[in-house]
């Protein structure tokens, strides 16, 4: 078996490396409808999420740009109606018995509570301000709403006229799937993205385990190192396991090649839930040839079997869970015990002898395919991302972002059986052209990784750093946002990009090994222009800034002097600066002022990501006062500043 530890160190010289690869979006919008009804202005129709009713006959799909519910018939395979909603769906939950919907609004800081037999919103509950998951136990008198602004998870009791919520757990960064346990006692909340400083090699996302009855964190489990982007749980039937899809960066080696997983996997997690330990990670790729951006996992009802969307190369994988946990067990049957890995022993039967740990399976390509564990099927459309069975299981569905529309697939084989559409899709323009590409890895050399495996939620970081060769090995960089690229230039933490078509041309040589053609090169020109801020969830709900904040603010245009290198509106003067921030291979030290726009989500911060937090840059970093003066501020101060730099 090859195993990503083995690949040689050799440098693949293939043209201009960028200091940052493009980023991508989950939800451009072709128009903003300001309100107006859905009907009103022509949308792309964006299905991200699914769920099934009871008896099969009902789909519910969240449709995120055109910011509705839309209804389907299992049977006839068509659009019934939809619902519209005050934000964007980010998750769908129903009610045991089929007759509560209960919708994640997302930048609307609530949840709407559907009657789906009248097939309307008959009340709001509210959460955080950017609501990005929902479930509910299994007795539908607990529902738990990620925050992804927040970072935490709202326990809210449905039964309550007014929605109290009983508690706010906190987790760790960005929380994106949220699942609970068949049993109802144990809750699963992936973070999507690591916290951490950039400069430590086992940075990793990780998964929180909640104690549902007494409303506290049981456990955190800590991914593999790389470990981010990730979007997926789901649980075994009988509770004991739980079952995540993540992308897995290795972003501690120099951007030399893409061979066999060189930069970025795409990986299967199980989670001993009890124990609160990761049992194993397997990868989901091929020897030569990536399966990136895993979204959504679903179980069988008797456990045997996964399914899992992979949105960056438009394939579902089908994965043998029941032979999975026999090997990992040690459980080998003859015809696996036979194959050689070269002259020795393939790794599940050096894992059966003791030889080898779990640890191994990280980094092996071709474990779950030399046990025949996983097969691969096309997922009806393009961009995968939300998945549901009908309740016999015999039937898979997909929700396929771009294509607009709920494939439905024979869940034993992934044999097509059918589409429905959410309705007509107005033609495509630049931006949408270029978001699609965002999210395609199909157009990367061997399909490892989209742009949007590094830039995450429409543009932004995947909370690692990265080591591409524009600048030399050795002097990894920090993910930034592509918030505002159009006007901020140049770009990227050394400023060897002069404008944004630059940057999006010679990003695609440098992180996926292909060369784009210019309109290429333009439609994702024009859909890094067309990103912007998410109404900030720091400022109150009329956006003004909080008395601390205020406080914050005439430090930051008065004795902190930070107007003078971050002037608004986009909070960077455009030029590079020497803060004191060294690495041996640069060192002059100087690097381009970022903006600020968004700081609070932006974390790790300054070139190389080694300041955690921003107070870390205020005080950590802020060799003699080259960073702000704000050496001689008290603790209230830097708190407020702080406040004021979240807000911005």
């Amino acid at each position: 078996m090859m195993r990503f530890a083995e690949q040689p160190r050799s440098i693949l010289a293939v043209g201009l490396f960028a200091v940052f690869a493009l980023g991508a979006s989950a939800g451009h919008d072709n128009a903003d409808n300001g309100g107006a009804p859905v009907g009103a202005v022509e949308h792309y129709r964006s299905p991200v999420h699914l769920v099934v009713s009871p008896d099969g006959l009902t789909i519910y799909a969240a449709d995120e740009t055109a910011r509705c519910v839309t209804i389907l018939d299992a049977v006839k395979r068509v659009k019934r109606s939809h619902i519209e909603l005050n934000g964007r769906p980010h998750g769908l939950a129903l009610s045991p018995d089929g007759r509560t919907l209960y919708v994640a609004e997302f930048g609307a800081g609530t949840v709407a509570v559907v009657d789906t037999a009248a097939g309307t919103v008959v009340s709001r509950l509210e959460v955080g301000r950017w609501p990005s998951a929902v479930a509910l136990s299994p007795d539908g008198k607990r529902l738990y709403v990620g925050n992804q602004d927040s970072h935490d998870v709202s326990v809210i009791d449905p039964a309550d006229a007014r929605g109290k919520t009983v508690a706010r757990i906190g987790v760790i960064r960005e929380p994106s799937c949220v699942a609970v346990s068949p049993g109802g006692d144990r809750v699963v909340v992936t973070n999507q993205l690591p916290l951490g400083s950039g400069a430590n090699p086992a940075l990793a996302a990780e998964v929180s385990i909640l104690d549902a009855n007494r409303l506290t964190v049981a456990h955190t489990v800590k991914l593999p190192p790389g470990s981010t982007m990730v979007d997926g749980a789901c649980f075994s039937p009988d509770g004991r396991w739980a079952y995540v899809v993540h992308g897995l960066g290795r972003f501690t080696l120099p951007i030399t090649q893409l061979d066999r997983g060189w930069v970025y996997t795409s990986a299967l997690s199980i989670v001993d839930v009890a124990e609160g330990k990761r049992l194993i990670t397997v990868l989901l790729d091929d020897v030569i040839q990536g399966a990136a951006d895993p979204h959504s996992v679903v179980c069988s009802n008797d456990g045997r079997r996964l399914w899992i969307s992979h949105s960056g190369v438009h394939e579902v994988s089908i994965v043998d869970v029941e032979r999975l946990h026999e090997l990992i067990a040690g459980k080998v049957p003859a015809d696996l015990e036979r194959l050689m890995d070269g002259t020795r022993p393939n790794a599940w039967v050096r894992l059966q002898r003791g030889e080898v740990s779990p640890a191994e399976f990280e980094n092996d390509l071709t474990a779950l395919s030399v046990a025949k564990i996983i097969r691969r099927a096309s997922s009806g459309g393009n961009g995968p991302r939300g998945l549901a069975l009908s309740p016999d299981n015999t039937t898979l569905l997909v929700a396929n972002y771009y294509s607009g529309s709920v494939a439905v697939l024979d869940a034993v084989g992934g044999a097509p059986r059918g589409s429905i559409s959410l309705g007509t899709q107005p033609a495509l323009d630049a931006a949408r052209r270029g978001e699609i590409a965002f999210h395609d890895a199909t157009v990367c050399f061997q399909r490892w990784q989209s742009c949007a495996s590094c830039h995450p939620n429409q543009g932004r970081t995947d909370g690692l750093r990265w080591d591409f060769l524009r600048d030399g090995i050795g002097n990894g960089k920090d993910t930034p946002s592509l918030v505002f690229v159009g006007e901020t230039p140049p770009l990227n933490r050394r400023a060897t990009r002069k404008d944004a078509h630059e940057a999006a041309s010679t990003s695609v040589s440098a992180g996926h090994f292909t060369m784009p053609s210019e309109k290429d090169s333009d439609d994702l020109t024009a859909y890094m222009l067309s990103l912007r801020p998410e109404p900030n969830p720091h400022l109150a709900t009329d956006g003004q800034l909080s008395e601390s904040a205020l406080r914050g603010k005439d430090l930051f245009f008065g004795k902190a002097t930070c107007a003078g290198c971050h002037p608004p509106p986009y909070f960077t003067d455009l030029r590079m600066h020497d803060v004191g921030v060294l690495n041996d291979n640069e060192p002059d030290g100087r690097y381009d002022t970022p903006t600020l726009i968004e700081a609070h989500r932006t974390g790790p911060y300054l070139h190389d990501g080694r300041a955690v937090t921003l107070r870390d840059v205020l005080t950590v970093h802020n060799y003699r006062d080259q960073h702000g003066a704000t050496s001689g501020l008290t603790d209230g101060e830097l708190d407020d500043l702080v406040k004021y730099l979240r807000s911005l």
